[in-house]
This record gives structure tokens, C-alpha cells and sequence, in this order.
């Protein structure tokens, strides 16, 4: 007979309302850089190359969009990695230091504001190219297009769903095969786009409306990439919760979800500046460019990537969910991973259009929002060399050490609005104006380092006022764990 006891701490580790013990943390670095890029590998990509067509052509974006990349994607790897993967959570928890019991709540509505946002987007595009693969293979006719989407994007969102339930181990299996696929159609998309339309055409077209100002479109292009990669502030601790140690976790993150982003960037970059009318969108060009023989695969792709993609954030979302305390042990994973689908099927189903139409308040949301709380977390660990109490982050309430103000943490409550209007001053996130020196340190660096600054100082002049265990917490080491039963 099973253990009830053993059952219940096994399913609170695995479902996120508590952390992975280092016995159960099995995932290789192949299987956790099989799920990263499964993660990255997505049409929105293509917005995100399609965007910057407006400011640099095929050479200088194609550069700037990798530098982007990779300094994005290190802003998250500082903030979030060496916490979660040492303890085996999740980024909500490991936002309790700097944010409090009750202020990482903040962290969890941003998590599931993008998760939700992102898988709406991929199911959307998800639907628009199924829809033209029966379109191009005349098995329907146009007039069925209004129909199709909505539809493949609702039977989409349900079978992520069905094969999450079936419990996050699934992910392992899922994502790699998925990672293999994927990755070998993006090379496929790639070549076609060049041998279609030649290299020397892409190489010598111009921007599509780019700024008078150089630098402008430089510092832009940059920024558009490294803003993004913020995104997966929220998927990273889901990942690599999964694996022990940051050693085994560090490179299957930054390549696995850091490059494909610009790498695949391209191909919406090419794409804008060859069709200027597709805004790097591959399901308004891709069957016309390569006929049914090299379209369809394309938009096989698409399928494939936006499902993997879908996955990954479904599951990160119903890890955020396990952070609420009212919903530990009361929820099954079906119903918690149903909590974060339906809000997907909501959107891609009857508000599709409006969403897809708005798609940069939505971008604009993830840069000014992400870039402080990596600021916060990186000033509390590498500059006030904090160590974290693993049971700090799981038993709340008064004289536990992350309590603070009611729950709250007033350094992060200050930092993140300061970051936050530093980031609005240097780049008007909606009409893109911005105030100097933005053309030449971007928006999302200074963000997070200004936040980072703001709280390592407010920390300090409020060091006196804190409890003793609120000032230098106890730790766990990777090699020992707390009592394994569940907090009350």
C-alpha cells in the first residue's frame, strides 16, 4: 500500500505548492534544453522580426535582434536561476524575498497576464494557419476562413489541456520531440525565404519606415528583442526546477531559450522586408511564396511550435496558481491547468481579432513590467548577497522571515514603480517616444538596474528597522531538504 503522506508530498512538489526535493529534480540538461526550446520556438517571433523590418534592414537587424536576445535573456537568468534551480521552485516563490509573502502576488497576476497573452497569441496564429493549410490544399473554400480560425484556436487550447492533464512529467517526452521538430522546420522556413527571394534582395532592402535618427533605430531594435526575452521571467523557474543544480540549467536556458528567439526573428525580419504587407506574419505569405509543396510544411510549423509553446506556458501558469495557498491541495491539476486555458480559449475564440490588433500594448506590457522585478532580484542576491530561506518562501505569517509590512515588502513596493517610470521616461512603451539617453543605453537595462539600485538602498537604510530573522535568513544547502511535510 502506498504512503498517503509520501502521495501528498510527491504531488506538492511535482504540481508547484512546494519545492522539488533534489531526489526528484531528474531532468538531464537534453531534456530541459528540449523544453526550452519547445518554449521559444513560436510564431511570435515572427511580430517580433516583422517589427523590426520597420527600423533595420536584413544585416544590421539580424545582428542587433541576437545582442538583444542574449542580454535579455540574461537579466533573466541572473534574477531567477540560481534560486530556483538550487531550491526546486518556481518564480513566484522565488520572488518572496524581494517582493513578501503577500507582494509576490504581484509577480503571480504579471505571470498569468503574460502566459495568458502569449498562448493567446499562439492560438490564434495557431488557427490561421490550419485554417490556410485546408485552404491551400482546396479542401474549403475562403469564405470558411472566419470560421476555421476561432475554431482550430478553440480545439487547440483544449488539447494542450488534454495532454497536460495527463500530469507535468509529460512535458519531457512532449517537448523534446517537439523541439526536434520544430527546429528542423525553422531551418526549412529560413532557406526557402532565401532561395525564393535571394539574398542579395533581403540583404539590400531598405527599412520599412525607420527613424531619422540612427541610433534611434539601433537602440530600438535592441530593445524590441531584449524586452521581449523578458518574457520568459515567468518560464524560468518552471523550467529549471525540474533539473539539479545551475550548472546543468545554465546553458539549456540561454541557448535554448535566449537564441531561437532571434534566430527565428530573422524570419520575420526577411519576411517584413520582402512582403511589407505580411508584418513578418508567415501565414499571409508562406503558401504563396512556396506553393502548397513548401507552404504547407511552413505552416506545419506553426502548428507544431505555437502547441509546444502553448504547453510550456500552461504549465508554468498552473505552477504560479499552486503559489495561492487557499488553492494547495483543493484544486486537482486538471481543474488547475483548466483555470489556465480557459482565459486562452476565452480570447482566441471570440475576441481574437481585437486581441491580435493590439498585440503591441500587450508587448509594451511585458518590458516595463519584467525589467524591475530582474532588477530587485538581482540587487538582493549578488549585491546584498542576501541568502535566501527556502522556508522563508512557504510558511507565511507573522515572524516568518519574508512577513516584512503585513505580508509586504516596502523596498519592492518602491523599487519596482521607480523602475517602472524610468523605463515610461526613456521609452513611451505605446507611441515609442522617447528622452535621451534612451539612443544609447535603451530602456530595458536602465529599468532594471535603476530598480535594482532603488531597493539595495532601501534595504539598507531599513536594515535597523527589520527583525533579526527578517535581515540574514537561514538557507538549505542542494545536498539537504526541510521536513517534507506539506505547510499548513
Amino acid at each position: 500500500m502506498s504512503d498517503p503522506q509520501l502521495d501528498l508530498d510527491t504531488r506538492a512538489s511535482s504540481e508547484g505548492w512546494w519545492p522539488m526535493l533534489p531526489g526528484q529534480r531528474t531532468w538531464g540538461m537534453i531534456a530541459l534544453m528540449g523544453m526550452s526550446i519547445s518554449a521559444a520556438v513560436a510564431t511570435w517571433v515572427f511580430i517580433i522580426g516583422g517589427t523590426v523590418a520597420t527600423y533595420l534592414g536584413a544585416i544590421p537587424g539580424t545582428a542587433v535582434m541576437i545582442a538583444g536576445s542574449l542580454v535579455g535573456i540574461l537579466l533573466v537568468v541572473l534574477a531567477t536561476l540560481p534560486v530556483a534551480s538550487r531550491f526546486g521552485i518556481d518564480s513566484i516563490a522565488a520572488l518572496r524575498p524581494q517582493m513578501g509573502n503577500r507582494g509576490a502576488y504581484f509577480g503571480l497576476v504579471l505571470l498569468t497576464m503574460s502566459v495568458v497573452g502569449w498562448n493567446s497569441v499562439l492560438m490564434i496564429f495557431l488557427g490561421r494557419a490550419s485554417a490556410e493549410i485546408l485552404i491551400a490544399l482546396e479542401l474549403v473554400g475562403e469564405g470558411a476562413r472566419g470560421f476555421l480560425v476561432p475554431a482550430f484556436s478553440l480545439v487547440s487550447t483544449v488539447a494542450v489541456w488534454l495532454v497536460l492533464r495527463r500530469g507535468p512529467e509529460i512535458m519531457k517526452s512532449t517537448s523534446t520531440l517537439v523541439a526536434g521538430l520544430v527546429s528542423v522546420l525553422g531551418v526549412f522556413i529560413i532557406v526557402q525565404l532565401v532561395r525564393d527571394i535571394g539574398w542579395d534582395t533581403l540583404a539590400a532592402a531598405e527599412p520599412l519606415a525607420p527613424s531619422e535618427s540612427k541610433l534611434y533605430n539601433y537602440a530600438t531594435g535592441f530593445e524590441l528583442l531584449c524586452a521581449i526575452n523578458l518574457a520568459w521571467w515567468p518560464y524560468v523557474g518552471g523550467l529549471v526546477r525540474t533539473t539539479a543544480g545551475a550548472r546543468k540549467a545554465l546553458w539549456p536556458v540561454v541557448i535554448g531559450l535566449g537564441l531561437p528567439v532571434s534566430m527565428l526573428s530573422i524570419i520575420g525580419l526577411f519576411a517584413a522586408l520582402a512582403v511589407p504587407e505580411s508584418g513578418g506574419d508567415p501565414t499571409k505569405f508562406l503558401i504563396a511564396l512556396g506553393g502548397v509543396q513548401g507552404g504547407v510544411p511552413a505552416l506545419a510549423f506553426i502548428i507544431l511550435a505555437n502547441f509546444g509553446t502553448a504547453l510550456v506556458g500552461t504549465y508554468v501558469a498552473a505552477l504560479g496558481l499552486a503559489q495561492v495557498p487557499a488553492l494547495q491541495g483543493r484544486l486537482s491539476w486538471n481543474v488547475t491547468t483548466g483555470m489556465g486555458v480557459v482565459p486562452v480559449a476565452v480570447v482566441a475564440t471570440f475576441f481574437s481579432a481585437q486581441f491580435f490588433d493590439n498585440i503591441g500594448v500587450f508587448l509594451a506590457f511585458l518590458g516595463v513590467t519584467f525589467a524591475p522585478i530582474c532588477g530587485i532580484q538581482i540587487a538582493d542576491y549578488y549585491i546584498l548577497r542576501r541568502r535566501p530561506s527556502l522556508r522563508g518562501m512557504f510558511v507565511h505569517g507573522p515572524g516568518t522571515p519574508y512577513h516584512y509590512w503585513k505580508g509586504f515588502n516596502p523596498a519592492g513596493l518602491v523599487a519596482v514603480p521607480v523602475g517602472v517610470a524610468t523605463y515610461i521616461y526613456l521609452l513611451n512603451p505605446l507611441t515609442y517616444v522617447s528622452h535621451a539617453p534612451y539612443q544609447y543605453v535603451s530602456a530595458t537595462v536602465p529599468s532594471a538596474v535603476v530598480a535594482g539600485a532603488a531597493y539595495a538602498l532601501i534595504m539598507k537604510l531599513t536594515a535597523s528597522r527589520r527583525q533579526p530573522d527578517q535581515v540574514e535568513e537561514s538557507t538549505v544547502d542542494n545536498g539537504r531538504t526541510e521536513p517534507t511535510s506539506v505547510p499548513s
